[in-house]
């Protein structure tokens, strides 16, 4: 946020920013050099990977955002994918309060935990059980005291859990590829009853070679 001044008076006018995601495989490989080279070219918030399906926890977590805070990131989130058909996922109230002690006792400073809602092959079954999953997930989150959000597509969402609308409330981090750092594309994040984003994953690769998704975040 930044403030101008008019002649008679002054005014705020908001900075969009940009960020990077890291998977948990994208995260294994990220040196310490490639952070600091991401914050040089000016990307300043990080979402980085917690929890992969039935490869459960990252063990790469707590220094893979170390390395974010270290590098002068200035917000730094965590994300989990889970799944009723992923081993050690179920019940995901259970799986939840596993990776959120884990990452309290290994002092990961992160501030909000955005839930991973896509499909692969065998993860899920009816969009009806699909929901109950989700909300048994995001209700333990948020009972924990934990900051919660939500990213999905348009096509991921309804093929998950079709018009579900519960998490309307929620912080929407929606994918879609267009290139584009701007909400100008609503049709891609009017779902699941949300009319406004708070961030967008508008590409799949940044700069400094690091393996990374690129977001906008105005």
């Amino acid at each position: 946020v930044s403030t101008q001044s008019t002649g008679s008076c002054w005014i705020t006018t908001s900075i969009a920013v940009l960020g990077v995601d890291m998977s948990q495989a994208q995260c294994a490989t990220a040196t310490a050099a490639d952070w600091s080279c991401l914050v040089q070219n000016g990307y300043t918030f990080a979402i980085i990977q917690a929890w992969d399906g039935g490869y459960q926890q990252s063990q790469y977590i707590a220094q893979c955002v170390a390395n974010a805070w270290a590098a002068g990131m200035q917000h730094v989130d965590v994300y989990a994918f889970m799944c009723p058909n992923c081993g050690g996922n179920n019940p995901p109230s259970t799986a939840i309060r596993s990776l959120i002690n884990s990452l309290s006792s290994q002092n990961v400073k992160y501030g909000m935990l955005w839930f991973d809602i896509e499909q692969c092959s065998g993860c899920w079954n009816d969009a009806a059980s699909a929901a109950q999953f989700i909300q048994s997930a995001t209700n333990t989150a948020a009972g924990m005291g934990v900051n919660i959000g939500i990213y999905s597509s348009s096509y991921e969402w309804q093929q998950t859990v079709g018009s579900a609308s519960a998490w309307s409330s929620l912080p929407l981090w929606y994918a879609h590829y267009d290139g584009n750092p701007s909400f100008s594309d609503s049709w891609a994040y009017q779902f699941g009853g949300w009319t406004k984003p708070a961030i967008k994953q508008y590409d799949d690769h940044g700069p400094c070679g690091v393996d990374v998704d690129v977001d906008y975040y105005p």
